[in-house]
């Protein structure tokens, strides 16, 4: 999964410097954020197994 993300999010560096149109590179960036947020809730929410 974090590959996939690493994926949309250079895909989606590439649409801004590459596409002249403002709703492609718009779409890229929201998917790419959501992506993003998706796995940084999945990783918040999950227990750190800590024996000090």
């Amino acid at each position: 999964m974090d590959t996939i993300v690493f994926a949309l999010i250079l895909v989606s560096a590439l649409l801004i410097i590459f596409v002249k149109k403002r709703w492609v590179v718009v779409l890229g960036f929201a998917v790419a954020f959501i992506a993003t947020a998706f796995l940084f809730s999945h990783h918040v929410t999950s227990v750190l197994d800590l024996s000090f």
